[in-house]
């Protein structure tokens, strides 16, 4: 009976250690997962406060833009502008 019982004892610890283990690999990959999404915020959030960023984004100057992408729509609309006052 006491080898039965040593035996029963010992799967057991086998068990709990198998399952210690499994848990263990499924967090660590959870913490994985959890940090890589952390990191892809933290350099989007970096990249949408980049200056650099903002200067691809927008013209300063709103003549030349017009000018550059509508050219002879843009002239052909607006020169009348001033005649109105």
């Amino acid at each position: 009976m006491n080898t039965f019982v040593a035996e029963l004892k010992k799967e057991h610890e086998d068990h709990l250690k198998a399952q210690d283990k499994a848990f263990a690999k499924e967090q660590a990959k959870k913490q994985q997962a959890f940090m890589k999404s952390q990191q892809r915020q933290a350099n989007a959030k970096r990249m949408e406060n980049s200056p650099l960023r903002n200067e691809d984004f927008h013209y300063t100057d709103a003549s030349k833009y017009a000018k550059k992408y509508y050219g002879e729509t843009f002239h052909e609309t607006t020169r009348f502008d001033n005649d109105w006052n």
